[in-house]
């Protein structure tokens, strides 16, 4: 062995899990076997889920100084503004997720 290991964080572990729910959804969408209020909700679920799970790896990119984008580690000023851009676009996700189940009571 190399010595070197790949640690997958419990953040990247969370945003890999919710991947098969969005894959059922769109499937099952498309099967016809899901109505569009109802596709509209998990769609808007799973921006809920992406936007707070981006929230908190930028959180802990800010605290850290260092940040994982992709296959790479970044850190200090590059992660600090990858960290913010992961902030801010989480919490868009999360208002689109918000006002997609608002719009679908």
């Amino acid at each position: 062995m190399s010595g070197r290991y790949r640690v997958v964080s419990v953040i990247h572990l969370a945003r890999i899990a919710t991947l098969p729910i969005a894959g059922g959804v769109i499937v099952a969408f498309a099967m016809g076997l899901l109505h569009p209020i109802e596709f509209a909700r998990a769609v808007a679920g799973v921006l809920l889920a992406y936007g707070a799970i981006d929230i908190w790896d930028g959180t802990a990119g800010l605290e850290s100084r260092i940040a994982r984008v992709g296959a790479h580690l970044q850190r200090l000023a590059a992660a600090r503004r990858s960290s913010v851009f992961k902030i801010l676009f989480g919490g868009s996700s999360l208002l689109l997720g918000a006002i997609g189940l608002l719009f679908t009571r």
